[in-house]
């Protein structure tokens, strides 16, 4: 922008200086030195205007281009994940993969067309519940190709709890699953709770977990750690 001020600005005083120079020291018609320098001028402004129009048309079409996505989770007896769509075009969704806080990984691969200003529903299977009857802490990623973007949203967490019959009754956004950590020398387990507190994403939290893990075997049998979860 401030390149295309010094230019117009530069263009401006050489036009004003060939205009009293043709004016000071006739060697033609003073009029059409003058049209002429004014034809110069207006064209360059013209070829100036006509960049910044394309700038604004070509930054106007990569947004549209963009993918933006908001997602979330949704319990209705199963769980779904709901993808939505707030940019200016259609997205496919092609894939999930899915972390829960006991280091099992799934993937899996889906089909679904998310229309710009729309939702969609896309079931979790619900073998990433497993084994979990209280709750469980999961990070979702998903697979998305675009018009001209093909790559993975951002990872993001969420916790899941359980109700009767293991049946999913609440999801929220955040970490809240209950991460007990083993000593690695004496294998004591199961009472040692890692606290959550400050942790935003799974990678956070699995380098606490082996933090946690280093301090109870070298504190072993006294397992001490800061990371320990204290009961209020």
């Amino acid at each position: 922008m401030l390149r295309k001020y010094w230019l117009r600005a530069t263009a401006y005083v050489v036009a004003v200086g060939l205009a009293a120079a043709s004016i000071h020291w006739p060697r033609s018609s003073n009029i059409g030195t003058i049209a002429t320098i004014l034809l110069l001028l207006v064209t360059f402004e013209y070829v100036l205007t006509t960049q910044e129009n394309l700038g604004l048309f070509r930054h106007q079409l990569q947004r549209q281009e963009k993918v933006f996505l908001f997602v979330d989770l949704v319990v209705l007896k199963k769980v779904f994940i709901r993808v939505s769509n707030l940019g200016m075009t259609n997205f496919l969704v092609t894939g999930m993969r899915v972390r829960t806080q006991d280091i099992a990984k799934f993937n899996w691969s889906t089909h679904r067309v998310v229309e710009t200003g729309q939702s969609e529903l896309i079931e979790l299977p619900a073998e990433t519940l497993a084994k979990h009857p209280l709750s469980v802490d999961v990070e979702i990623t998903l697979e998305i190709v675009g018009l001209d973007i093909k790559g993975t949203s951002e990872p993001k967490v969420f916790n899941i709890s359980m109700g009767l019959d293991e049946v999913p009754e609440k999801a929220r956004e955040g970490l809240d699953g209950l991460w007990t950590v083993r000593c690695p020398r004496c294998g004591l387990g199961g009472l040692i709770v890692m606290s959550l507190e400050g942790l935003e994403t799974f990678d956070d939290a699995f380098a606490r977990k082996n933090e946690m893990e280093t301090d109870l075997k070298d504190s072993c049998p006294n397992h001490e750690t800061k990371w320990l979860l204290k009961q209020s």
